[in-house]
């Protein structure tokens, strides 16, 4: 049994946020403690304190924070390029601690992280975990965080928990200011989505991404607005060739075990012969509504 599992999961987050705190110090490291224990009572409606640490790093300091964390027994599950759609958190595993998710920025927020982290922790305000102090996000910036975090958590149709305390309960001029934050933090599609006026960007790129995790679509869908959303040519490349790559870690926790290079073989069969029955999906449903339209 691992000492993770002897300890309440309420009070081991609480020490795992305080160990990674005195790491960052230790380092030099800027971190700001988000979710869980470090959210600001009443701006969640679920009492779970969560089950696992997160935290935004200053980006000049994420290589550092990485290099300490791995010296002190800290295990990389997925790296920032395989662990979702906005390349932005690695997630790491301590036998003592459990998980924690790096993030080097913020989904929404992600146009310019320097700048974005900067302003987060220029409102930043300090909370005890573990009896530690820990630097966190003032409460109009958690609203901000745990609304971009409901845009890409939410069930199409559903309105996600974390909705109704940091929007529909909030004040306009609380909601006048989370909307100022995000438009100086590059979050204004972002928070659209959340808030259900993405259609007033329709016509902006970024919008597409949003689009798939708040209304729904299936991994083509996905894809095609990463592709969309990209910034650059290089970027657009990345894209185009990680959407043939086969996530190692997510096949690892399906199967059960480490996969052979005969099971990565055939589940990027799976994946290419699932990308093509999609696209002739929509070749014929394009069709289907030509002959309606004649």
């Amino acid at each position: 049994m691992t000492e993770e599992a002897l300890v309440p999961v309420a009070v081991r987050v609480e020490l795992a946020h305080a160990a990674v705190q005195r790491l960052a110090e230790e380092t030099g490291v800027d971190v700001l403690h988000i979710k869980g224990p470090a959210v600001h009572p009443g701006l969640r409606r679920r009492t779970s304190g969560g089950s696992d640490v997160d935290v935004i790093v200053r980006p000049d300091g994420v290589d550092r924070l990485m290099g300490a964390l791995a010296e002190h027994g800290w295990r990389v599950e997925t790296t920032f390029e395989a662990g979702s759609a906005f390349d932005h958190a690695a997630n790491l595993y301590h036998p003592s601690w459990g998980l924690l998710d790096v993030h080097r920025h913020y989904p929404g927020m992600d146009r310019d992280p320097a700048a974005s982290f900067a302003v987060l922790w220029r409102t930043r305000g300090t909370i005890e975990l573990g009896h530690v102090p820990c630097a966190v996000p003032d409460p109009i910036s958690q609203s901000l965080v745990l609304l971009l975090h409901a845009a890409r958590s939410t069930t199409p149709g559903v309105e996600h928990p974390d909705v109704e305390p940091n929007w529909t309960d909030r004040t306009p001029e609380d909601r006048d200011r989370i909307r100022a934050l995000a438009a100086e933090t590059g979050a204004t599609v972002a928070l659209a989505a959340a808030t259900g006026t993405l259609g007033e960007h329709r016509d902006d790129p970024e919008a597409a991404l949003w689009r798939v995790f708040s209304e729904g679509g299936d991994r083509l869908d996905e894809w095609e607005a990463r592709l969309r959303s990209a910034r650059g040519a290089r970027a657009k490349a990345s894209v185009v060739l990680r959407s043939f790559g086969v996530n190692r870690y997510y096949l690892a926790q399906r199967l059960g075990h480490e996969p052979s290079r005969r099971e990565v073989a055939v589940e990027f069969a799976r994946r290419l012969g699932a990308a093509g029955r999609g696209l002739a999906t929509r070749v014929r449903s394009g069709a289907d509504r030509g002959g309606s339209a004649r």
